[in-house]
């Protein structure tokens, strides 16, 4: 290791900040492998932001100075910097998913390492938060949504800088508009309640980068400062970062204003440098600088392991094979940086790296593109497996939805779900709900007659609707004249809180006045769309299982040894007795049989018949060798399908 210290002690070179890389790492590592132990390490990553808008900047506005700038040179070294690792992780992940998934996880496993290799995997994930979206566990490119916007950033600020070289006295404020404007946006987000944008985007993520990268304009212009201002910046900086580490969680609004106490840790300790106590006796340690030096690896190699270990056990793997894997993470991470990083980025040996580096990105990329598009290579499949994984799908009909909904085209932004089904006569059924609504809408769509048309609009909950997009919302049906029907189909979770392992309510003896209130709010709503002459149901949600996909067994494989190995542990939580169900959802019950009594009008529809074996009972996550369920708790177009044939009749049947 001395020589590999070393090797980094040119001039501009902080041994420092490997430390502080170190930290942000370790805080990201334990929080993946042990939540329960430090719930805010995520914030690690935002570390990681500010440091690198701090060294970029600090890097171009140095070779800038000395007019040796070139965009060629910057984007070749930074191919040379990130691919290496990268293209190794990708291709693991590809392999390892050929062995380890069925088709249906292969398949998203495949859109991940191609917007990886393309750096846009944060716009992939945003499109996926809440919308047919599995556990987040069980994505094992999750993580490289950092790396996304880092690259992001990275494509677009040399282009900033260069043009005001010719302007440097309107760099700095330029700089701190940009990096105002972002942080704006961000707490908008948040206000709006809009949260996977504000984790997801760029733009309102760009402020941590701009943070560093203010700063080390400020730097480059400094006066002296002493060396006790220098100590206690430090030190409250490292303070900031590690009571953030140990006290946020990830049920906070985040990044939001929460993100602002490690972020500016970080720019503090930035900005106390080397002479400071802090840096010079703790970030500067030999173990944190080692660890900082393969911190880059070291992030990249730890979240597929831990991903691919929950997916084959089918829940959170045990304490013992979790350290194992973080030792395997280090191991893997030293080996990368020893092996592939280093020789590729400082020796000469590999001329044609840049090349060479593109063309297997590009081929990583066409690779995952051809097995998204071969339906994640079902052929893979040996051995029984407990049910059809096609069946696993929901909402076939999406591509011939026509996204209009009634809305005025200023409203339509306020809605994540905004169609109806194409036909040519006005629609005259519509659904309004959440992603439960959304699942079922679609198979209500096949089953209906041509001359009845539907259309969609959510999320929307008649409790929380007291906003800007439910009074959007309401005010277009109420004034839909061809509207016959409302259907209101919204998860249980979002009237009473549910236990994350059981999936039952929380709460078994809440307040009856508490239910009272929701019985009045949803009556209030529900008679006045009756006395406009709309027939209303509400549907019943279903049960809250787990997953399918970790409820799939069987052999994945040609080879038996390897399908012993991989075989995954079957999940307890994959079915459910039917009493238990109904004990530990009793207050939604209750919520229920008061709204049926102060209106009987209502057409309640409770598709537990379908979905459960009463005379058993037990509720399963599938059925006849087909899965009920297609993502999370949310029903699958097959379980759809019989709900629509019980459902829609009813529907016809009731007074006009």
């Amino acid at each position: 290791m001395n020589a590999e210290l070393q090797a980094h002690t040119h001039n501009h070179y902080r041994p420092d900040i490997d430390g502080l890389r170190a930290i942000a790492v370790l805080s990201v590592v334990i929080f993946h492998a042990f939540p329960e132990y430090l719930g805010g390490g995520f914030i690690g990553v935002d570390v990681f932001f500010v440091i690198s808008g701090f060294l970029i900047t600090s890097l171009i506005l140095r070779e800038q100075k000395e007019e040796r700038f070139s965009l060629r040179h910057f984007y070749a070294r930074r191919i040379r910097r990130i691919f290496p690792a990268l293209s190794l992780v990708l291709g693991f992940g590809l392999v390892a998913g050929w062995i380890c998934l069925n088709f249906m996880e292969y398949k998203q496993l495949t859109k991940h390492t191609g917007s990886s290799a393309i750096f846009i995997t944060n716009f992939m994930l945003l499109r996926e938060a809440g919308y047919f979206d599995n556990a987040a566990d069980t994505k094992p490119m999750l993580h490289l949504w950092s790396l996304a916007i880092e690259e992001q950033f990275y494509f677009v600020w040399p282009l900033v800088l260069l043009f005001f070289k010719r302007l440097p006295r309107w760099l700095f404020p330029a700089l701190a508009v940009l990096c105002l404007s972002s942080l704006a946006y961000s707490l908008t987000l948040v206000f709006k309640g809009d949260l996977a944008q504000d984790f997801y985007s760029p733009l309102s993520r760009s402020w941590e980068l701009l943070l560093g990268a203010s700063l080390a304009f400020g730097l480059n212009h400094q006066s002296a400062v002493t060396t006790s201002w220098r100590n206690v910046a430090g030190w409250v900086g490292v303070l900031l970062i590690l009571t953030s580490a140990c006290f946020l969680h990830k049920n906070m609004a985040f990044p939001g204003y929460w993100a602002l106490p490690p972020t500016l840790g970080a720019a503090l300790v930035l900005f106390a440098g080397m002479k400071s106590h802090s840096n010079r006796v703790l970030l500067a340690s030999r173990p944190l600088v080692a660890i900082g030096l393969i911190s880059y690896p070291l992030y990249l190699w730890h979240w597929p392991l831990l991903s691919f270990a929950r997916i084959l056990a089918s829940q959170t793997p045990e304490l013992w094979l979790r350290l194992t894997l973080i030792g395997l993470s280090f191991i893997l991470a030293w080996a990368t940086y020893r092996y592939v990083e280093k020789p590729i980025r400082f020796s000469g040996r590999f001329p044609r790296a840049v090349l060479w580096l593109s063309l297997w990105m590009l081929a990583v990329l066409l690779m995952s593109h051809a097995v998204n598009r071969l339906d994640g290579l079902k052929f893979r499949h040996h051995g029984m497996l407990n049910a059809d994984p096609t069946t696993l799908v929901v909402g076939v009909e999406r591509g011939t939805l026509e996204p209009n909904c009634t809305l005025p085209l200023e409203d339509k932004h306020l809605f994540k779900w905004c169609f109806n089904d194409g036909k040519t006569s006005p629609p005259d059924h519509a659904l309004i709900g959440d992603s439960k609504g959304e699942a079922l809408v679609y198979s209500l769509i096949r089953k209906s007659p041509t001359d009845h048309g539907w259309l969609m609009l959510g999320p929307i909950n008649v409790l929380k609707a007291d906003n800007e997009a439910g009074r959007a919302a309401f005010k277009a049906l109420e004034s839909n004249s061809n509207l016959k029907v409302v259907v209101m189909a919204n998860a249980m979770r979002g009237l009473f809180p549910l236990d994350p392992v059981t999936g039952l309510i929380a709460e078994l003896n809440p307040d009856h006045n508490v239910i009272d209130q929701m019985v009045e709010t949803y009556n209030h709503k529900i008679t006045h769309w009756q006395n406009l002459g709309l027939r209303v149901v509400f549907v019943i949600d279903n049960p809250t299982l787990p997953d399918p996909n970790s409820c799939i067994t069987g052999g994945l494989t040609r080879f038996d040894l390897l399908n012993t190995v991989l075989r995954r542990a079957e999940n307890p939580h994959c079915k459910l007795k039917y009493s238990d169900h109904m004990k530990g959802t009793a207050p939604f019950q209750q919520f229920i049989s008061k709204l049926k009594h102060v209106n009987p009008a209502l057409l309640v529809y409770d598709p537990l018949p379908v979905l459960c074996d009463i005379p058993a009972d037990m509720c399963t996550i599938a059925r006849e060798g087909k899965f009920l369920y297609s993502y999370g708790d949310h029903i699958s177009d097959y379980a759809g399908m019989l709900i629509a044939d019980q459902l829609l009749p009813l529907i016809n049947a009731m007074p006009r």
